[in-house]
């Protein structure tokens, strides 16, 4: 679907939910989103009133899974938007209808910017002492996405993912790595993971990449919402935190690459056990899966850009951080 057809195809849906004289304006698209597949855009409405508001669709002809299911996410994000938590409010959610046909889901556009750890929006203050609170922040607000009582709120929404399938699940995406020596030093990781069993995690709701690259931050720095919850879940929430770990560690970047972040690991982890009132035992193993899989999806990213399947020159400095990703998940679970 290119701009031109999603115009058309917005213009139809304000006129039908908003009256005849409403009208689609600023229709944009957000190159940082996953798949190229979220725009942004405003609706004036009757009487001159304008509604700022993104949509998030499906591919067209991809199994709708993960990422890609979009519809699922609505009433994980009504619930917690009923309860008081900082995410968009769900507007519209469909599928296949006559409107797109594929599966779409609309939110309110909040005003805020979201901290992009490899390459920060100059706008923000990039000093250590003003970006330790966004990251603390951030750990903050995953701690209050594991407290969520995803049993009570939504007690269908989604099976518990079991933790011990993990590894093997990424599987078919290490053998696709644009290098040899990715994937023989990717086989070695797996193996130690495989080695001994996932430590004891609190099961329950998932964020899938809290981090402050998703989140926005209004102009004081204050957390206005937590987006992109296409890869929220029921499972494990240590695998979670190593997530976010994983992202704000710099050993685990090449230095010419890697996230604009003064603090160290354990002072996250101690941050996130304050705000969640546990221990975290066994989270060294969290973060070397973390690692492993961020290796594992750069790996096969790379290869889509080099053989011109999907460009996008960024994948290449994360390719840089490949054997970082990989040394530092060795060195964390040889270390356990």
């Amino acid at each position: 679907m290119d701009s031109a057809e999603l115009r058309e195809r917005l213009g139809r849906f304000a006129r039908d939910h908003y009256g005849e004289t409403a009208r689609v304006a600023e229709v944009e698209g957000f190159s940082g989103s996953h798949g190229g597949l979220t725009f942004g855009f405003d609706v004036e409405l009757p009487g001159g009133a304008v509604e700022r508001s993104v949509i998030r669709l499906a591919p067209q002809g991809v199994r709708r899974s993960g990422n890609t299911d979009v519809v699922r996410q609505a009433p994980l994000l009504r619930a917690l938007h009923r309860e008081g938590f900082p995410v968009p409010a769900v507007r519209f959610a469909g599928e296949d209808d006559t409107w797109f046909d594929t599966a779409y889901v609309i939110f309110e556009r909040l005003r805020g910017r979201a901290f992009i750890v490899w390459d920060p929006d100059p706008a923000f203050d990039l000093r250590d002492e003003a970006v330790a609170p966004l990251w603390f922040q951030a750990v903050e607000l995953l701690a209050r996405v594991h407290a969520f009582d995803w049993a009570r709120h939504l007690p269908d929404w989604e099976t518990p993912t079991p933790i011990e399938d993990e590894v093997a699940r990424w599987d078919p995406i290490l053998e696709k790595a644009a290098e040899p020596a990715w994937r023989a030093h990717g086989e070695r990781v797996r193996g130690l993971l495989l080695a001994e069993p996932p430590p004891p995690s609190p099961v329950g709701l998932l964020h899938g990449d809290c981090q402050p690259g998703n989140i926005l931050y209004d102009e004081s720095g204050t957390v206005a919402a937590l987006l992109d919850w296409e890869l929220s879940a029921i499972g494990a929430q240590h695998y979670d935190l190593g997530w976010l770990l994983m992202i704000g560690d710099r050993e685990s970047f090449h230095p010419s690459w890697c996230p604009r972040n003064p603090l160290e690991p354990q002072t996250l982890i101690d941050a996130y056990e304050r705000a969640a009132g546990r221990a975290c035992p066994g989270i060294d193993w969290y973060r070397a899966l973390a690692g492993y899989k961020m290796g594992v999806v750069t790996g096969l990213y790379t290869r889509l850009h080099r053989e011109g399947h999907r460009h996008d020159p960024a994948w290449e400095k994360f390719g840089l951080g490949v054997p970082f990703l990989f040394g530092r998940a060795e060195g964390l679970l040889d270390a356990r």
